[in-house]
């Protein structure tokens, strides 16, 4: 059994039992920082078309993946899309290159000169069948039955002012990951997330690859059935004036098989810039993501890594 509290949608969005769930998530945010998220509304079907689809491009020569990596993307910075093979990047400083291989996307707009805008290169349909159809597909649904309503409840139990979550996410930046862990060592190093909170969409294996810091030891995380893992972003930890968490944790993947992992990490709009409620953390959301972005591109680690010892 794991100590994580599970959080339902459903009951967030419904007036009847909206008060008392906000009640159970606001304990979730102040002495775990990650909970399981039940009732979200996401089709199984499609969570599982979209891990097929990525396992197959994975699947895929290293030569023909790599025509789609960070140096063909068209964005800023070109990390924060595309192709990163094996031991492409560096979440903790004293861990070395993590061993898992990565494809990320984002919201498409054409045009876009912003960073972490524009648009995502595709392998097409015949190169990669249903890769770029389903993880949209799946990211227009998480964007629709998800973002917004867990966005208000976390902003309504901070306590910001009604309509914040709409003012602020109008639209929300977004790195979604598809993430590739090879059996029997795949990793990803000690770190925390640097958004707002972080939606996990994962396969139902036997093995518990997550692991959470949590009463000063590693606490592993196993798939619980139709339910997403939701941890929280040091920019959430930042809006509450540090009264919630933002959990460092680890993946060890040690199973007889590949995992597949599907993170939608979600941030405010890329021009805000904010200030939490008791004025304690102000900051622009495009300095403190690019700062994020160096750091885990010259090695230095994700988040908080380097607090981590």
């Amino acid at each position: 059994m794991t100590t994580l509290p599970q959080i339902s949608l459903a009951k967030l969005s419904a007036d009847a039992t909206r008060h008392e769930e906000q009640q159970r998530l606001r304990n979730a945010c102040e002495v775990y920082g990650f909970f399981y998220l039940i009732e979200h509304g996401i089709p199984k079907e499609q969570i599982a078309d979209a891990i097929d689809a990525s396992r197959r491009f994975f699947a895929l020569p290293l030569a023909t993946k790599e025509r789609f990596g960070h140096a063909a993307q068209n964005v800023h910075p070109t990390i924060a899309r595309g192709y990163s093979p094996l031991y492409g990047e560096i979440l903790h400083p004293e861990a070395g290159r993590d061993p898992k291989e990565v494809f990320d996307l984002g919201i498409d707009n054409e045009g876009d000169r912003r960073p972490f805008a524009g648009r995502t290169l595709f392998p097409d349909e015949a190169l990669a069948p249903g890769f770029a159809r389903s993880l949209l597909a799946l990211q227009a649904t998480v964007l629709r039955e998800v973002v917004p309503q867990l966005g208000t409840a976390l902003a309504d139990v901070i306590g910001l002012e009604q309509g914040w979550f709409q003012r602020y996410f109008s639209p929300p930046t977004l790195e979604q990951r598809v993430i590739r862990y090879p059996a029997r060592g795949g990793t990803c190093a000690k770190h925390t997330d640097g958004g707002f909170f972080t939606l996990l969409l994962q396969e139902e294996l036997p093995t518990r690859s997550l692991q959470v810091w949590l009463r000063g030891r590693w606490m592993p995380v196993p798939s619980l059935p139709d339910s997403l893992v939701v941890n929280l972003g040091d920019m959430l930890q930042a809006l509450s004036d540090d009264r919630f968490k933002s959990t460092p944790h680890q993946v060890a993947h040690n199973g007889l098989t590949d995992r597949i992992s599907l993170p939608f990490f979600i941030y405010p709009d890329v021009d805000a810039r904010l200030t939490s409620l008791e004025g304690h953390h102000t900051f622009s959301v495009a300095e403190m993501m690019l700062r994020n972005y160096e750091s885990v591109e010259t090695g230095n680690g994700a988040g908080r890594a380097r607090e981590l010892q």
